[in-house]
């Protein structure tokens, strides 16, 4: 370890072992989610006062790559995922590009009765029939979004008769297959505190920063043809936003 130090020359101590420690993350030698040793063991590792030690991990903290629980320790941060919400993209596919191990597990799908924001989103009655379809996504391992998603009934008959695992992979190719091409959405996100339900479904605790989207698709014309709820771990799901002039 000291002698990877030795190979940054002339760099501050603080930057080579922020570096060596950053190396042997990305390396996978330190494992994503692992606690660290203290910071008295890592001083003495390194041949470093706690004080300069402290300055490497604070770094590195606010980098994303660590984080401190109070009392506990320092662990090694999950992989944060970072969504591009300026472009309507399959979240499957963009992952799989991305060189990163995707699944999605069905939730729920049945036909229900259209709630007051889900009929008015839809351009519905209250007490028409939707398709309501829930599934989990699954990043590197670590269940990260629940999707609930509503649509209409009549437009989409035939949703729950066909293969809803496969066709809940691609929504969007499934609407333009019905005649409804997705070409711009209207989204609301804000943070939350997490629900006991959810918080069992994504494996983390009530303390866990919640994500949580709102989201109406439509065609060219304006038909709205999909109402979403959206709940994503704060600590492993980030947004990426194109700002222009």
């Amino acid at each position: 370890m000291l002698d990877n130090l030795a190979n940054i020359n002339g760099l501050p101590q603080y930057i080579r072992i922020r570096e060596s420690i950053r190396e042997r993350i990305l390396s996978g030698e330190l494992v994503r989610g692992e606690k660290l040793p203290s910071e008295d063991e890592l001083a003495m590792v390194y041949g470093v006062s706690r004080m300069t030690l402290r300055q490497s991990l604070a770094d590195l903290i606010d980098e994303g790559l660590l984080y401190r629980k109070h009392g506990v320790g320092t662990f090694v941060a999950l992989q944060q995922f970072a969504r591009d919400h300026t472009v309507l993209r399959n979240f499957i596919e963009t992952s799989k590009e991305e060189g990163l191990n995707v699944e999605e597990k069905l939730l729920d799908a049945r036909l229900t009765s259209a709630k007051f924001q889900v009929a008015r989103a839809l351009n519905l009655e209250e007490g028409d029939k939707v398709v309501c379809l829930k599934t989990l996504r699954i990043l590197e391992g670590n269940p990260i979004t629940i999707h609930e998603a509503y649509f209409d009934h009549v437009k989409f008959s035939d949703f729950l008769e066909g293969n809803i695992e496969e066709l809940s992979k691609d929504l969007l190719a499934y609407y333009e297959s019905k005649g409804y091409k997705v070409k711009r959405g209207i989204q609301r996100l804000e943070a939350r505190s997490i629900e006991n339900d959810i918080a069992e479904i994504l494996q983390i605790d009530e303390s866990t920063p919640l994500l949580y989207k709102e989201r109406t698709l439509y065609t060219a014309e304006g038909i709205p043809v999909e109402f979403l709820y959206c709940y994503n771990r704060g600590d492993l799901y980030s947004v990426t936003i194109n700002l222009t002039t």
